[in-house]
């Protein structure tokens, strides 16, 4: 397939861990310049050392924490004054910081979970639009989940906040269209990193210090119950298979795919 991507500019958030290093991995075989940020520069560095071997044009780390407007708009303004616009926004940064019950969660883990999941994807969605509207093009991938469709027990504000992000994407979609800007959202059923060293970063639900790793050693029971089957032997994704989803949703052949929530999840949904 003739994607279209060679020379474009890709913005992938939490670019250096999981699915979204293989996201900025998958852009990189495009022939696109890729912009990878996160909070663990380390990771962030070897992410961006690896994307040149694997096809990147050009590449650029940029240490932010998208929770926070002042530190998104600096990183939009770096990659604008290197590579002249962001063609492509991949909001991938999310996650979950507990494990509980709604009615026994604590307050501050909601709003961490609000700020990882929607305030980040709003953030940066909000600083790169006015130059995709002024260029009169672009794409925004949005990663949710399918939580945000069917609700996880344990999981109840990320699942809310997962559901936010398809709503956004639709709504956004209906404002974004006549500036021939696409916006999709894609949502993934569980995922685990392909390399537990190399591909997880110091923030990391997947890291040996994580959630799932806590989790996995003192409460393993509830955090298997938070499992669907699927209708295939695999009961996970691929993080390799999220990204081909999110280089199609990017390309030329999706222009005229908009407000679309795209399941990668096994049939867990029907299951």
């Amino acid at each position: 397939m003739q994607t279209g991507l060679d020379g474009r500019t890709v913005l992938v958030t939490g670019g250096n861990a999981n699915i979204g290093k293989a996201i900025a991995l998958a852009f990189a075989a495009e022939r696109t310049n890729v912009v990878v940020c996160g909070r663990d520069a380390a990771q962030g560095r070897r992410v961006c050392d690896e994307l040149p071997r694997h096809g990147a044009k050009d590449t650029l780390w940029y240490a932010a924490d998208v929770t926070d407007r002042a530190q998104v708009q600096a990183l939009v303004d770096a990659a604008r004054e290197k590579f002249g616009g962001i063609d492509v926004l991949v909001n991938n940064v999310g996650g979950n910081v507990g494990l509980d019950a709604f009615a026994e969660s604590d307050p501050s883990d909601w709003e961490r979970d609000i700020a990882l999941n929607i305030t980040s994807t709003l953030n940066c969605t909000h600083a790169v639009l006015p130059g995709q509207i002024e260029r009169g093009s672009g794409r925004v991938i949005n990663i949710g989940s399918v939580s945000g469709i069917v609700g996880d027990p344990l999981l109840a504000v990320y699942s809310a906040m997962k559901g936010a992000v398809h709503a956004f994407t639709k709504v956004l979609a209906k404002e974004v269209g006549r500036h021939n800007i696409t916006v999709n959202a894609i949502a993934p059923y569980g995922t685990l990193p392909e390399d537990g060293e190399r591909d997880v970063s110091s923030g990391s639900r997947w890291h040996p210090d994580g959630i799932f790793a806590r989790l996995a050693a003192t409460r393993a029971e509830e955090l298997h119950s938070v499992g669907r089957r699927t209708l295939l032997l695999r009961q996970t994704a691929h993080p390799s298979e999220i990204a081909a989803a999110a280089v199609y949703l990017a390309s030329d052949a999706a222009a005229f795919v908009t407000g679309q929530i795209l399941s990668i999840d096994g049939g867990t949904q029907i299951a």
